[in-house]
């Protein structure tokens, strides 16, 4: 059987995401996936000319925090990597403000190299199997369970995500990668790090095999999800209002056919409507689109949130993104 190194480099070669000569930067923590990551990136077969760098974050959440970030730029200058430091402005009060601030600066490094590069983050299957049962918990339907994207958009990949992160301490073990343990992730006033520690150890033992599970519930999700979009949007195609002078960019669907629909089909079908124009329609909001079309008089106009006004005009329900930014397929 291969070991961690040879299956990595394969699936690096069947994704497709290296070209000759093109940069890399890889979001390194100082931790073990991430460390472990830069290591294989350093030794993989592939393209030759590849130009890797690693970037890194200084959250400020620990007063000794600049040490990881000094001890990370110092590894870096051993093994020859290019280091990128972004410190934070002040001190990151969430996960959503530290992730938000992460994928920031990458994807300024990113650009700084050239047409063509990447950013890698080092999500593992664990990372998978937690972001599944998180979005679980808070009722996420099959867009929500498809977690963690193998690719983000503009240019993010995960190289890592089909392994487990027992794989890769070990691997870090054998050939003595080193990585600093961040005692912030051992806080379990952190939902994630609750998650990793208490609750998904918790349900592995009720139900051996738990985390395998839902890493391929993830996969599932996605291949449902991308199933029903398409099916969603051939629908929407066919409802279609005839031109009328809409706005350029948006949507037009015939009121009367909408009316039509089954309640669960008008549902799913505003729901992607205003998602494929950037909107992010909740449960609620949902069902006050569903109403808004049965019952709304012409002229009026309602906002969800993402920037989207949903609006009728005769026989017309007109869609409009407010910030002309159609659906970026962001995410995870």
């Amino acid at each position: 059987m291969k070991g961690l190194e040879g299956r990595f480099a394969e699936h690096i070669a069947g994704a497709g995401w290296l070209a000759e000569g093109v940069g890399v930067v890889v979001g390194v923590s100082g931790g073990v996936d991430s460390m472990t990551l830069l290591h294989l990136m350093r030794l993989r077969d592939g393209p030759p000319g590849v130009r890797l760098h690693a970037a890194h974050v200084d959250h400020r959440m620990r007063e000794d925090s600049g040490d990881d970030a000094a001890w990370v730029g110092g590894v870096c200058a051993e093994w020859g990597v290019p280091f990128h430091l972004r410190k934070a402005g002040g001190t990151v009060a969430t996960e959503a403000a530290g992730r938000k601030l992460r994928y920031r600066f990458f994807e300024e490094v990113r650009r700084g190299l050239g047409t063509g590069a990447v950013t890698m983050t080092a999500h593992t299957a664990d990372d998978q199997a937690e972001t599944v049962l998180f979005r679980a918990a808070r009722g996420s339907g099959p867009r929500g369970l498809g977690g963690i994207r193998a690719e983000r958009r503009p240019a993010v990949v995960r190289p890592l995500l089909p392994f487990r992160r027992a794989e890769i301490e070990a691997c870090a073990a054998e050939h003595g990668i080193p990585f600093r343990d961040d005692p912030t992730n051992r806080d379990v006033r952190w939902t994630r790090n609750r998650i990793r520690h208490e609750i998904l150890p918790a349900l592995e033992e009720a139900v051996p095999g738990a985390r395998g599970a839902l890493a391929a519930l993830a996969g599932t999700s996605r291949l449902e999800g991308a199933a029903l979009d398409e099916l969603l949007d051939e629908r929407i195609a066919v409802l279609g209002a005839e031109p009328d002078g809409g706005e350029p960019g948006g949507l037009s669907l015939d009121r009367d056919a909408l009316r039509a629909l089954s309640r669960p089909v008008l549902t799913m079908v505003l729901r992607r409507a205003v998602q494929r124009l950037g909107g992010d329609p909740g449960r609620v909001a949902t069902e006050v689109l569903v109403r808004f079309v049965h019952d709304a008089r012409s002229g009026r106009r309602i906002e969800v949130a993402g920037g989207v006004v949903v609006g009728r005009h005769l026989d017309v329900v007109r869609i409009l993104s407010l910030n002309r930014n159609p659906e970026s397929g962001g995410g995870p």
